[in-house]
């Protein structure tokens, strides 16, 4: 016979059985060199991690000694992976979620990962590697910290509705791309040999460098550090605007090439070094204190507008129409051929030395200068307007 005491005894034990299979667990890799996360022997304790309503998971797989290979056949929700040694996730053919509530995906070693799809954020850790291959995606920012590489292959990887954050390295290589939804924020250094990294917003900080032939695409752009084309074609594309307080140039024989649906407005420096060039496919204004180096390379942009204050010099080629604004001056230093029409407007000054300027456009001054040193100016396509004033220095 069970009296009320009995009762609440059976009552209380029942609760505290609940109780003891609430709470986190921590779940460590046992299976060896290659096993499949569903196999349950394949982990300490002998459970495959897989949050319920009464318990969630913290997962470790430490490949000190050796290699290993993790499959994930389905989707598998925990709180947080952490990876240490040499270790690779791998989805079958098709890609496969898995969901991190709490923590993420946090990397110490050289992680390698195929055809996953992964909810949370993803921490490469400083000195950590991370390989991307086939398909990745991730629900979460992606965070590269400082010494940390993050190498990409294959298809394009997609950072969903949030941020990628590069204080390291990133090398992207043929046809492997990096996209992120929201903003790109490269303060490391970014490698490209045929690859694409692009955001929304691209924002290329003081110290970030981004080098090597393929491409970048946004919808804003602000280039702040350095940007060169090395060994190819690097395409830059905005369908918004680009502000450059940064450098951007290419390498000798390599060529630079950026469009923008709005123009480039230069606050910084354009380096255009020889056997290649910089080319804008848009209007190019070079702003009050920015710089243009023309070094034997080839300059090229729809209308390239010389402001007053901003400095312009140098040699080699220009294509495109020039406009040289009120008191400011473009100095060409050796010899130049310019495609398209030059306008020097009042009080502007054109300053020629050692070599000659064919202009294949027409040249027309209003009450601009033509300034020679050791130099000749060839108005090939003809002049209009007022008469230039010419200054010929001995």
């Amino acid at each position: 016979m069970f009296t009320k005491t009995h009762i609440l005894t059976a009552v209380v034990f029942v609760f505290s059985a609940c109780q003891l299979q609430a709470g986190v667990i921590h779940s460590t890799w046992i299976g060896g060199t290659q096993g499949d996360w569903g196999e349950a022997s394949n982990w300490s304790p002998a459970i495959v991690p897989d949050n319920t309503v009464w318990t969630t998971y913290v997962v470790s797989i430490d490949a000190y000694d050796y290699g290993i290979a993790v499959g994930i056949g389905q989707r598998y929700i925990i709180d947080q992976l952490v990876c240490r040694g040499d270790v690779t996730l791998y989805g079958p053919w098709y890609p496969v979620n898995l969901t991190l509530t709490e923590d993420g995906l946090v990397n110490y070693g050289d992680l390698y990962t195929a055809n996953l799809d992964f909810t949370g954020d993803v921490k490469n850790t400083d000195g950590a590697e991370l390989y991307l291959f086939d398909f990745f995606s991730a629900h979460g920012n992606l965070y590269n910290e400082p010494n940390a590489t993050i190498e990409v292959t294959g298809r394009v990887m997609d950072i969903v509705d949030a941020n990628i954050v590069n204080k390291g390295l990133i090398c992207a290589s043929s046809n492997g791309g990096l996209d992120a939804d929201i903003e790109f924020l490269n303060s490391g250094r970014i490698e490209l040999f045929g690859g694409e990294v692009s955001g929304d917003i691209f924002d290329n900080n003081s110290i970030g460098i981004i080098e090597g032939c393929g491409s970048l695409d946004s919808d804003q752009m602000l280039n702040q550090g350095i940007v060169y084309s090395v060994g190819g074609v690097l395409n830059i594309h905005s369908d918004g605007s680009i502000i450059n307080t940064g450098v951007f140039g290419n390498k000798p024989l390599a060529i630079l090439n950026i469009s923008s649906h709005e123009g480039v407005d230069n606050q910084g420096t354009i380096e255009v070094n020889a056997g290649g060039g910089v080319a804008f496919d848009c209007n190019l204004v070079n702003e009050p204190n920015a710089v243009i180096k023309l070094l034997n390379g080839t300059l090229a942009a729809t209308t390239i507008t010389q402001k007053t204050g901003a400095t312009f010099e140098g040699f080699g080629g220009i294509t495109g129409n020039v406009v040289i604004d009120p008191n400011a001056v473009i100095k060409l230093t050796g010899p130049t051929n310019i495609v398209g029409d030059v306008e020097i407007k009042e009080g502007a000054t054109l300053d020629i030395s050692d070599g000659t300027v064919l202009v294949t456009g027409l040249t027309t001054c209003n009450g601009g200068t033509i300034k020679t040193f050791h130099g000749t100016i060839i108005t090939q396509g003809g002049t209009s307007g007022g008469i230039c004033r010419r200054i010929f220095v001995d």
